[in-house]
């Protein structure tokens, strides 16, 4: 029975302790938030002790695996801190909000000999992983373009989002979703310009064009300015037929493809598990059985350098062209 630390309480920590219970290998010890009403409310729901910060947490329960929800900005000290323990460490999304960050907590955590994971929930949405076999499988022909929408309100429960030095931006934690799920079916990018509209105020809205070294021209728009509500959006389109999956739309997926005789033809719904449970049950089994995780350190740095390279090239108009 791995014992499992979750650091902060928030809307991330509630989720993934939801998560946890549903998995029999584990049992949640602890949660660690700066406001103990907060940390004593999620831990009372599962059982476990609240504290006031990560050390005690650590001190009072010997933890093996710690799970990070914070703040973005404060992801590598807590991760560090956790694997020179000898802990496991599974990290929310982005890794960080600087690459040579990113490159220190993947570092610190290979020569600790822990697993370490980040939590790129696309990969484990059931709809994106069907998505991508499609892709792998042909059943397109060969994709030349993908559109992708990520857009919301701006997040309003917690300020600190605002603040694009420990958020990151839109880019950096809204937008990398699609940015990482891009690099995971179609290969590293080679060049990618941008354009960030209200940068700064709660509508930040940026546009994304990429290409990738296999040739893809993707375009992503990853938006704060919605009024309220939720929308993502997924178009592939291929010599063989078009995919679309919208989150506005009744049907999870649609594929037509040319000349099957069937213009709207419908993909199984594959929307019953979540994403968050996929993607810790995966990583509780990457802990227990060594294996490599399905997003490593070094894998969410590559998908952090391209959400930061879109952001330089908003700010300096020009095209980043990746070595």
């Amino acid at each position: 029975m791995l014992k499992i630390g979750i650091i902060g309480a928030g809307m991330m920590g509630s989720t993934h302790a939801a998560a946890y219970d549903g998995i029999p290998e584990v049992r949640i010890v602890g949660v660690a938030d700066e406001q103990p009403e907060t940390a004593a409310k999620l831990a009372g729901l599962y059982g476990a002790n609240s504290y006031a910060s990560m050390e005690a947490l650590i001190e009072a329960e010997q933890p093996n695996v710690i799970d990070i929800c914070l703040p973005n900005h404060l992801h590598k000290s807590h991760v560090i801190r956790a694997a020179s323990g000898g802990m496991h460490v599974f990290c929310e999304k982005p890794i960080a909000t600087s690459l040579e960050d990113a490159i220190g907590m993947d570092e610190a955590c290979r020569s600790a000999g822990v697993t370490f994971m980040v939590g790129q929930a696309l990969r484990f949405s059931p709809d994106y992983a069907m998505a991508k076999k499609l892709v792998e499988e042909g059943k397109l022909g060969k994709v030349g373009t993908v559109r992708m929408i990520r857009e919301g309100a701006a997040p309003g429960w917690a300020e600190w989002f605002q603040d694009k030095s420990r958020s990151g931006g839109v880019l950096a934690d809204l937008g990398i979703h699609d940015l990482d799920w891009l690099r995971w079916t179609f290969g590293e990018p080679q060049r990618v310009y941008a354009k960030i509209a209200g940068e700064g105020l709660p509508g930040e809205h940026a546009f994304v064009s990429i290409r990738t070294k296999s040739g893809i021209i993707a375009h992503l728009t990853a938006s704060w300015a919605l009024p309220d509500g939720f929308r993502s959006y997924l178009e592939l389109a291929g010599t063989g037929g078009v995919l679309k999956l919208d989150s506005d739309d009744h049907k999870p997926i649609a594929v037509s493809l040319r000349g099957d005789g069937n213009p709207a033809a419908l993909a199984e719904s594959p929307l019953a598990a979540s994403p968050y449970e996929a993607e810790l049950r995966h990583f509780v089994d990457c802990v227990r059985t060594g294996s490599r995780p399905l997003v490593t350190g070094e894998d969410a740095a590559k998908s952090l350098a391209l959400a930061l390279a879109a952001v330089k090239s908003a700010e300096t108009g020009e095209v980043v062209t990746f070595d």
